[in-house]
């Protein structure tokens, strides 16, 4: 079982995360590479709110191949080209994960991503003991 932890002797989180996440011994990792707005038939979602839609999809079905689920991902790293996707987040969160589980995550506005079409990129990790 993840543990998420907010110490009160620091400022709480200012979002829909936890400032640590405790994975339990002999628990299963897994590492994902960062997912942009890319369908299945490979095409680019069309602009940023589709594209963060779409990466959380990817990530879902990721999850979901390693025999693991939203409850499971331990932390969360967005990419975005544009300050005002921030937006999104909350949306696509209260969508895609539980309320009652909140993983680490950073948000990095950045000037580019490895494709300039890409708007939106979210890398993961997550854990699970069998």
């Amino acid at each position: 079982m993840l543990i998420t932890r907010n110490p009160s002797v620091i400022a709480p989180p200012v979002g829909a995360y936890s400032h640590s996440v405790q994975i339990p011994a002999n628990a299963r990792w897994l590492s994902i590479a960062g997912q942009a707005g890319i369908r299945p038939d490979g095409t680019l979602a069309d602009g940023f709110e589709a594209q963060h839609d779409q990466i959380w999809q990817n990530t879902l079905a990721i999850l979901e191949a390693a025999g693991m689920s939203v409850e499971d991902i331990v932390h969360l790293n967005v990419y975005s080209t544009d300050p005002a996707g921030l937006k999104y987040l909350s949306v696509h969160r209260k969508k895609y994960l539980n309320p009652n589980h909140t993983p680490t995550s950073t948000w990095v506005v950045v000037s580019g991503l490895a494709n300039p079409a890409w708007l939106v990129e979210m890398e993961a990790i997550a854990a699970k003991v069998d």
